[in-house]
């Protein structure tokens, strides 16, 4: 799927089903997460991926991810090819991800660049990938290894500044490489953030997003919002699927707590109307007491929003850009 007012005609089909509730959505989703690995080679302070049981920690294989692709391009207009994992550790990356990005599908990687180097590098910037994101948590090295723990800030920032040099010498502008930096206190490394933002604006750096953290459903020990409860637009917007084929409403759900059925069995668009989902629908619809514990918990159902949508996306939904 693709092209521009096939996108916001759809976007406002859903966004009809959403300010409705309706529990059965006529049209599709939008978006497709494919957890391609739930694996992770590193222990971040602010990930629950260290706390994942051994049983959720795998690779998805060959047949379920190319299936779960080729149904996805039949109507999703975006596919993150990420999750809970280090995407880059499978160990048929390259191929996975040129596949994806060859359906035409806008397809995402989101890496934590520890691995960006080498043979990997040549797959992403020979295939047609569109959008590459980094995780990369602080302007020093000090701020970043305490955040990032098993990583090392100049490796890392090497692999980045080795990746845009290669695209240069190619001579091509795709995929578009984003740094993705979770807000940090004004005075953290106040010194260094100027350097650091210079160094890669001239290596080509497209562009540095300063994310609000949140707490991952509670999983995280953090204040919760005191805003006002909404709706979450998730369940009228997108599916996740997880390395073994579980399918999920909603990327905080980490570890899985809500499923609503298996690509290895059903379609995902008879799980997208399934009863599961239907059911997380009329929960929302019935208000906050209503709502499943995972999303009780979640900050980000009382974040500022604009009819239900939250102001700190809508710039990027609007642009068909995901967040």
């Amino acid at each position: 799927m693709n092209g521009k007012w096939a996108y916001y005609k759809r976007l406002a089909s859903l966004y009809r089903s959403y300010r409705r509730r309706d529990p059965v959505v006529p049209s599709p989703p939008l978006r497709l997460w494919v957890e391609i690995s739930s694996r992770c080679n590193l222990r971040c302070a602010f990930c629950p991926n260290k706390d994942l049981p051994a049983g959720q920690k795998g690779d998805m294989d060959w047949a379920l991810f190319r299936n779960v692709i080729d149904q996805g391009r039949a109507f999703a207009f975006e596919v993150n090819l990420h999750h809970r994992g280090e995407t880059l550790l499978h160990p048929e990356a390259g191929r996975f991800i040129r596949y994806a990005a060859g359906t035409g599908l806008s397809c995402r990687l989101h890496t934590n660049a520890t691995l960006l180097k080498g043979k990997i590098n040549e797959e992403i910037l020979s295939s047609p990938l569109q959008r590459l994101s980094v995780s990369f948590d602080g302007f020093s090295a000090e701020t970043y290894e305490k955040n990032r723990s098993g990583a090392s800030f100049e490796q890392v920032t090497g692999n980045i500044a080795g990746f845009l040099e290669q695209r240069r010498r190619r001579q091509q502008n795709h995929p578009r490489l984003t740094i993705e930096m979770m807000e940090l206190p004004a005075a953290a490394d106040g010194n260094e953030r100027r350097g650091f933002i210079e160094r890669f604006k001239k290596l080509g750096l497209d562009e540095l997003v300063i994310k609000k953290s949140h707490n991952w459903a509670g999983y995280l020990d953090s204040p919760a919002s005191k805003g006002t409860f909404y709706a979450c637009t998730f369940p009228w917007n997108a599916l996740l699927v997880l390395f073994n084929g579980e399918v999920l409403p909603c990327a905080q759900d980490f570890f899985g707590s809500m499923p609503l059925g298996s690509a290895r069995e059903k379609t995902l668009l008879e799980i997208w109307n399934g009863s599961p989902m239907q059911v997380l629908r009329q929960a929302f619809a019935a208000g906050e007491t209503a709502v499943p514990p995972t999303c009780s918990a979640c900050d980000r159902i009382r974040r500022p929003t604009l009819g239900g949508v939250p102001t700190e996306y809508l710039k990027r939904i609007v642009r068909m850009r995901m967040p």
